[in-house]
């Protein structure tokens, strides 16, 4: 059972969706089949309901997809800092970064040079 808490959570989002789906579904029907009548009401009733749960459930997937990405950044971030103070010393592959010229520093006294063209 690999998997993390937003991952479950996210199942249990869904699982929660589809049950309200279902339990909303059929008290629609069970209400529209006693009538006698198509009663209207009911059908809006349900509709809205509907609408509700689609956008609970999309504002819980949106907040968790959120949440997963921002870990995933931290550890990317993380994980990559390290590295490259080790890469830089061992180049790998067809890619070898080269090291930037050092620059000569200008003279401090009145005007410095920003520019050429």
């Amino acid at each position: 059972m690999r998997g993390d808490a937003m991952r479950w959570i996210g199942w249990l989002v869904a699982l929660v969706f589809l049950g309200g789906v279902l339990a909303l579904v059929s008290l629609v029907v069970s209400l529209v089949t006693r009538a006698e009548g198509v009663p209207p009401m009911p059908i809006y009733m349900g509709i809205l309901g509907f609408v509700a749960l689609i956008m609970l459930s999309g504002a819980c997937l949106a907040l968790i997809s959120i949440a997963v990405s921002a870990r995933r950044a931290v550890e990317l971030m993380q994980r990559g800092a390290r590295p490259l103070a080790e890469a830089a010393d061992k180049p790998q592959g067809p890619l070898r970064p080269t090291p930037l010229a050092e620059v000569p520093a200008a003279p401090r006294a009145g005007k410095v040079l920003v520019a050429e063209r």
